[in-house]
């Protein structure tokens, strides 16, 4: 009986040893940004290339609201430089975190971009609205804005980008 026991220890703690210790792709690529819609090198905007990857994501933080640090929104820069706000995954975004990041986008959008992020439903019904905003936050604005805007996740710098096709 104590053999038994001791084998099936030691089988127990073989499988162990062998569980994978590395998080999986999709995690190690969002980083601590792990309710961020997209990930690191994911396309977005227009075209669909190389120059339109995201090589990192930084979390807009509010400063204004009860929860210290409370992350309202992710800040994607593509490997161009071009800048794009985005909400968080819709189980994590509060009324208030949607409130104060609209009137971010609102002051700091690209012209020819809503200016509001739409609901993804709307009484159940899917709505076809873009989920990403063209904007550029220059950090003077962060102040009248109650926001910082922290390091979350990048692509490695020299690192060459995969082929977004």
């Amino acid at each position: 009986m104590m053999i038994l026991a001791t084998a099936a220890l030691l089988l127990g703690s073989a499988q162990i040893a062998q569980a994978p210790t590395a998080p999986s792709q999709t995690i190690a690529n969002r980083g601590p940004c792990l309710d961020s819609p997209k990930q690191v090198p994911n396309v977005i905007g227009q075209p669909f290339a190389r120059e339109s990857e995201i090589v990192r994501i930084d979390m807009v933080v509010s400063t204004r609201t009860f929860m210290p640090n409370e992350v309202i929104g992710f800040l994607y820069t593509r490997q161009d430089g071009q800048t794009y706000l985005g909400t968080r995954t819709t189980p994590y975004t509060s009324p208030a975190g949607a409130a104060q990041l609209n009137a971010v986008l609102a002051s700091t959008h690209t012209p020819g971009t809503k200016t509001e992020f739409p609901p993804e439903t709307r009484m159940g019904v899917k709505t076809k609205g873009p989920p990403f905003m063209a904007v550029h936050i220059p950090s003077s604005s962060w102040g009248p804005l109650a926001i910082q805007v922290a390091p979350c996740v990048s692509w490695p710098s020299g690192a060459a980008l995969p082929d977004p096709t």
